[in-house]
Formats: C-alpha cells, sequence, structure tokens
C-alpha cells in the first residue's frame, strides 16, 4: 500500500461497494478484502475496492437464464 492510498472504514466501504455490513464482514473474514489494524479497526483501499467492483461485474449473474419470452397473439373481439 502506497502513502496516497485513499483508506476508507468499514462503512463507507459498504456504501461504495453497494453492500451491506455483513456481506463486508464476510469478505474481511475470508480474507477477500481489507486490512485490520489497532487490533479492532478495517481499512480498505480505493484500488482494492475498485478490483472488487470490476471481478465482481464480469462474472455471471446466479439463476436460470431468462429466455426470450415470445410476443403473443392478439385477440381481437368480434
Amino acid at each position: 500500500m502506497s502513502d496516497h492510498d485513499e483508506l476508507l472504514s468499514r462503512p463507507a466501504a459498504a456504501r461504495y461497494l453497494g453492500i451491506s455490513s455483513a456481506r463486508l464482514s464476510q469478505l474481511t473474514a475470508a480474507g477477500r478484502l481489507g486490512k485490520q489494524i489497532a487490533g479492532e479497526y478495517w481499512v480498505f483501499t480505493q484500488a482494492e475496492l475498485d478490483a472488487y467492483k470490476a471481478n465482481r461485474a464480469e462474472r455471471p449473474k446466479g439463476g436460470r437464464p431468462k429466455e426470450e419470452a415470445e410476443t403473443p397473439a392478439r385477440v381481437v373481439p368480434t
């Protein structure tokens, strides 16, 4: 980490990523994000959050792919 990296707190990092604090806690516990300082405080660099966001955007979304909906035939009353 270089001296010019901006450090963000846990709440600021969660807001920046658009995830909950609980999800951010899971990521820190797994060692995927953040650095623990002074025994109890977690900090996050702007660069690591940007890298996480870019990686997350490239991954496919979960769930079953949606089928293209056929346009239903229009019923005209007689």
